[in-house]
């Protein structure tokens, strides 16, 4: 009798699938290689489709954006291409009304060379130039420019000033922390920047900062230190005093300053601490484009007050044509003109930079 085959035989036609699931265990190991495989490949045909898909933040465009040159991009492939609201004003590569069209096309064909172009042109404007920021068409109306002292020791509050719905001009201290940081925000949101550079106050209880500019240093030395606040952050038009009544009435040392100023190509905004300023004297007899501050808006810092000093701003502009108000990153003061810029607008009034205003009386 032949002997009993070990195993059961498997029926004839079984299909490996079959096979593999005759056993509860295979169908897990199956079910689980399936769910491997599929994502995988999932992750595989994200990989391949990613670069086709651009993010949300490169798609959107700012709504400050304005046909102008970049703020000093690393890399430009296209130098017509709107990259922030503020802009080196007045002074782009433009194609002349009678350039013919074979022109035209040839310098729109060759945006490299353009870039080149401007790049040189650039290099070659004074600061207050350089990095002046946009200013509107003026238009006949009264001119008002607010600028805004002692600012950077906050960056809550360099946030509240870019949300004001007008341009400003904003003083950064050089001792600032995470300075520049806070410059290139303001001048993203076209805002234009000054350096407020320390000086001594004739009150002696009152410290000015460090590095500021006081009588009594040697040549060298004031030399020295000015430069240092010079060179602490870049995109600047040019300077103003952050206090100063004792410095800036010694015509010798602020002499001394002014001449390096000047040799940068800055405009310099007489705070005028004291009426004994040399500041705007001297920046004239060098040729610097310069003004003098009209109206202190925040001396008292009271919101009914600071109301006051705006309707003497208003007052001012209306009878001179130009206003220029200094103020200062105080809560009360953010709140107040978060009110009243809206409606010096529907008034008439510009808002202006500084740069716009010095350029009005500058004849170099």
């Amino acid at each position: 009798m032949p002997s009993r085959q070990k195993g059961k035989k498997k029926p004839e036609g079984q299909s490996r699938v079959d096979r593999l699931t005759a056993s509860p265990i295979r169908v897990v190991v199956l079910c689980a290689a399936v769910l491997m495989i599929s994502a995988s490949g999932g992750i595989l045909i994200g990989k391949i489709f990613e670069p086709f898909e651009s993010a949300p933040e490169i798609r959107s465009v700012s709504a400050l954006a304005i046909p102008t040159a970049a703020v000093e991009p690393a890399a430009r492939p296209d130098p017509l291409v709107p990259q922030s609201p503020f802009t080196y004003n007045d002074y782009p590569v433009t194609i002349p009304e009678t350039a013919s069209v074979e022109s035209v096309i040839e310098v729109v064909s060759e945006p490299v060379s353009l870039a080149t172009q401007a790049d040189g042109l650039r290099d070659e404007m004074p600061a207050w130039k350089r990095y002046a920021a946009l200013t509107p068409p003026l238009q006949g109306r009264p001119l008002i420019a607010i600028v805004i002292d002692d600012v950077g020791l906050s960056h809550r509050r360099v946030v509240a000033l870019n949300d004001l719905p007008a341009l400003l001009t904003m003083a950064f201290l050089p001792y600032a922390p995470g300075l520049q940081g806070k410059v290139e925000l303001a001048r993203q949101n076209g805002n234009e920047i000054m350096l407020h550079l320390p000086m001594e106050p004739t009150d002696h209880h009152v410290d000015p900062g460090p590095d500021a500019l006081v009588t009594g240093l040697s040549r060298e030395e004031l030399k020295a230190r000015t430069i240092r606040n010079l060179d602490s952050f870049k995109g600047y038009v040019g300077v103003n005093n952050h206090m100063g009544s004792r410095f800036t009435a010694d015509g010798e040392a602020m002499a001394i300053v002014m001449d390096i100023m000047a040799a940068r190509g800055l405009l310099f905004l007489d705070s005028k601490t004291t009426s004994a300023s040399t500041g705007y004297r001297l920046a004239v007899e060098r040729g610097m484009p310069s003004a003098k501050r009209d109206i202190f808006i925040d001396h008292v810092i009271d919101e009914k007050a600071i109301l006051k000093q705006l309707a003497e701003v208003e007052a001012t502009a209306e009878r001179a044509g130009v206003a220029i108000a200094i103020g200062h990153p105080h809560p009360a003061t953010i709140r107040v003109l978060q009110k009243w810029l809206p409606e010096a607008k529907k008034k008439g009034f510009l808002f202006v930079p500084i740069s716009a205003v010095t350029a009005l009386t500058f004849k170099g």
